[in-house]
């Protein structure tokens, strides 16, 4: 068990040290679970760091390692393929000495599994009693994004030791918990959630994760928005950019010093999701993916929406094979075209395309997370 002690003492030290920064948010999503699970990626990902996207301005890494993590307090949550701490370690100072701030990420309530190639994560598969059942044919179950009940009583003992592991090995101040695509909750087939409130269920989870993090631990706190905005609002995206599963209305529920990542991936005459959030008063950080029109309309509507709270654009790249979208980056990489022209290779485009466009924007002094 990891101590209390050892716990207070970093937060302290490394918000301090985060806060100090007075910039924009330059960042860059990068994932480490499943197949690129472990440590074979980080080469390439270090010299991408070094060699592009430090010129390019970037200046935040969210490094989204789930489950692949060399994991003591519960080692049966571990897949195959790890990051070891070791690692976790030189990562953290390869970044710091790049002047970029690292973020690991953990993906809670949600994408528990993976649905193509069948792919259970360590938690459904160890402790099936945690998931929330879907109210689906039993045959459509492995079809769906698995989610564990946010009022089992187990579960957050084991989350919560899983946060600060990764957390203390990535040398951070801040953690990205996920909450995204959230597909099963408050089903008609769970003992403890039947007939409650999808937004108040999804709320719940979300406090929980934030008394933890934020109030016992003092770190910062990340989530993507999805879940928070109606999918039947206009532009607000479909059932995946946005939430039809009633969990749209704990965007008034949940701590406003979260801090939203926006994401959204396809072209839109406007994105009313940026307005709403800054609204209610979040700090924002917009985020795109590969198609570089889209991921360029977004950063422009979001400057256009900026107030004090708007933290800059955040990248994602969503490649699951170790190594691709660094090497993308570096303009390296052979075999297997078909893959890195689907993901590698166009999410490092529209990453460059957003940074440069970002480069010649006026300068605006941002705020950093409190």
């Amino acid at each position: 068990m990891i101590m209390i002690a050892q716990i207070a003492l970093a937060a302290v030290s490394l918000t301090a040290a985060g806060d100090e920064v007075q910039q924009p948010w330059r960042g860059v999503h990068v994932m480490a679970w499943g197949v690129a699970g472990g440590e074979e990626g980080l080469p390439a990902l270090k010299r991408a760091i070094t060699e592009v996207l430090v010129p390019l301005g970037v200046n935040t890494l969210v490094y989204e390692v789930g489950y692949n993590f060399e994991f003591e307090s519960h080692p049966d949550m571990r897949f195959d393929k790890i990051t070891t701490k070791a690692a976790a370690r030189d990562l953290a100072a390869h970044c710091r000495a790049n002047g970029i701030r690292l973020i690991p990420q953990f993906n809670c309530l949600g994408h528990q599994s993976w649905a193509k190639g069948g792919l259970v994560f360590p938690l459904m598969a160890k402790h099936p009693d945690m998931e929330e059942i879907p109210d689906v044919p039993e045959a459509n179950r492995p079809k769906l994004l698995k989610s564990w009940c946010p009022k089992h009583p187990g579960v957050n003992d084991i989350i919560f030791d899983l946060l600060d592991e990764i957390v203390l090995a990535f040398e951070a101040d801040a953690i990205h918990v996920g909450m995204d695509e959230v597909l099963v909750i408050g089903s008609p087939k769970c003992p403890r959630c039947a007939g409650q409130d999808p937004a108040h269920l999804f709320a719940q989870a979300v406090m929980d994760i934030h008394d933890h993090v934020v109030c016992k631990r003092g770190w910062k706190m990340l989530m993507w928005g999805d879940r928070l905005l109606d999918a039947s609002v206009p532009n607000m995206g479909n059932g995946w950019e946005a939430s039809d599963k009633g969990t749209a209305p704990a965007i008034d529920l949940i701590p406003k010093d979260i801090i939203i990542c926006d994401w959204h991936y396809s072209v839109q005459p406007d994105y009313p999701s940026v307005r709403l959030f800054l609204e209610k008063r979040f700090k924002v950080w917009p985020a795109g993916y590969k198609n570089k029109e889209a991921a360029l309309a977004l950063v422009k509507s979001s400057q256009r929406d900026a107030t004090d709270r708007m933290l800059g654009y955040l990248g994602t790249s969503w490649v699951l094979q170790p190594g691709y979208f660094a090497e993308a980056l570096l303009g390296e990489g052979e075999g297997d075209l078909e893959a890195r022209m689907d993901r590698a290779i166009p999410a490092a485009e529209a990453l460059k395309a957003c940074m440069e466009r970002l480069k010649i924007s006026e300068p605006r002094e941002q705020l950093a997370p409190e």
